[in-house]
C-alpha cells in the first residue's frame, strides 16, 4: 500500500467503526428481574431459587432477528450465564415482561424472555423434553418480571 492510500484507509476504518458503534448505541441492552421461586436450568448451569437479573444482551429482539444473546445472573453476582438465543415470535405483543419455564419432573428450564411491548422474544435451547420420568406431561410455568431500564 502507498502513503498516500493509507490516510484514505484510517478514515474509512474509523468511520466503519462510528457506524458499528452508533448501531450497537441503538440496541441498547434491556435488563429485567425476577424472583424465581424454583431452581432452574439456563444452558447446562443450574441456578437456585432467588433473585435474577436477565438482560437481553442484543437489545430488544425483533421478529425479523435470527439470534440473540441472553445473560442471566444472581443479584449478588456470584452466579453467571451466557448464552445464544433463537428469536420466537407471537401475534400479540406482551402486556409485561414475562419468562417462561418449561418443567419436566423436578427440572425446570428457562424456555423463553418476553419484553414488555414486544411480539418478539428470545428463546432458549432446551433439552427434547417429551414425558416426565414418572409419565407426567411437561408444565409452563410463567413468571412476570419487572423492568429494571430499557423496557420501553
Amino acid at each position: 500500500m502507498n502513503k498516500k492510500a493509507l490516510p484514505l484507509v484510517v478514515l474509512i476504518t474509523m468511520l466503519i467503526g462510528l457506524t458499528l458503534g452508533a448501531n450497537a448505541q441503538n440496541r441498547r441492552k434491556v435488563t429485567v428481574e425476577a424472583s424465581v421461586p424454583f431452581e432452574f436450568i439456563v444452558g447446562n448451569r443450574a441456578f437456585p431459587a432467588g433473585n435474577y437479573v436477565f438482560e437481553m444482551a442484543t437489545g430488544s429482539p425483533k421478529a425479523t432477528d435470527q439470534t440473540g444473546v441472553l445473560v442471566v445472573r444472581s443479584r449478588e453476582r456470584k452466579l453467571y450465564a451466557a448464552v445464544a438465543t433463537d428469536i420466537t415470535s407471537e401475534g400479540n405483543a406482551h402486556v409485561a415482561p414475562k419468562l417462561i419455564f418449561t418443567r419436566n419432573g423436578e427440572r425446570a428450564y428457562l424456555s423463553k424472555v418476553w419484553r414488555q411491548g414486544n411480539a418478539a422474544g428470545l428463546s432458549l435451547h432446551t433439552p427434547a423434553i417429551t414425558e416426565a420420568e414418572n409419565g407426567e406431561e411437561s408444565q409452563v410455568v410463567t413468571l412476570e418480571t419487572s423492568v429494571v431500564n430499557g423496557g420501553m
